[in-house]
């Protein structure tokens, strides 16, 4: 099972002048800065190309997505912490945690989503090709959503335990068992 993506989220404990903190960020990197402003409240940059995205809030909250694995989430964070510290921006309360990780398995075989849609109860999971082509399983014994396609990819989210991952792939191999000897 590999780790696709990883999420965490954080609070500077001030609010920001997104304006301000963005051309500072773009005069301290040589203008490299990456930046989308979604609204007043909210710019989303990049500090090196392909690399995290942070979206910053005007509240002083961020996030940053995309970073590879949780080491590389630690990097981006820690990043993030010290070109702060480089452009002067004082941070009286940092908080940052992982939030959560996305997962991808291959089951190296194609399912027959409509069959694995009964055979998991309608209660559980959600199936709809016409508007999106995977099904949606959410095992009551975890806390995760597995997308499953008929090409037999899987995506986990929902989660920042790979065991967690692996157990509720297991659980899903062991309904498709059940399902083929049927």
């Amino acid at each position: 099972m590999e780790i696709v993506s990883t999420m965490g989220s954080g609070s500077l404990g001030r609010e920001l002048d997104l304006d301000t903190f963005v051309s500072e960020l773009e005069n301290h990197l040589g203008g490299s800065v990456d930046a989308n402003f979604t609204s007043n409240g909210m710019a989303t940059v990049r500090l090196e190309e392909d690399g995290p995205a942070y979206t910053l809030y005007r509240t002083g909250t961020f996030q940053i997505r995309g970073a590879t694995d949780e080491d590389h989430l630690t990097e981006a964070a820690d990043r993030f912490r010290e070109v702060l510290s480089e452009i002067g921006v004082e941070v009286p309360d940092y908080e940052f945690r992982h939030v959560t990780s996305v997962f991808m398995e291959d089951l190296g075989r194609e399912v027959n989503l409509e069959a694995l849609t009964i055979a998991l109860g309608m209660e559980d999971t959600e199936y709809g090709p016409e508007q999106f082509p995977g099904l949606i399983y959410r095992p009551p014994e975890h806390e995760v959503a597995l997308l499953v396609f008929a090409s037999g990819k899987i995506i986990v989210g929902g989660t920042t335990d790979r065991s967690e991952a692996k157990s509720a792939v297991k659980q899903l191999k062991d309904e498709l068992a059940v399902l083929d000897s049927a």
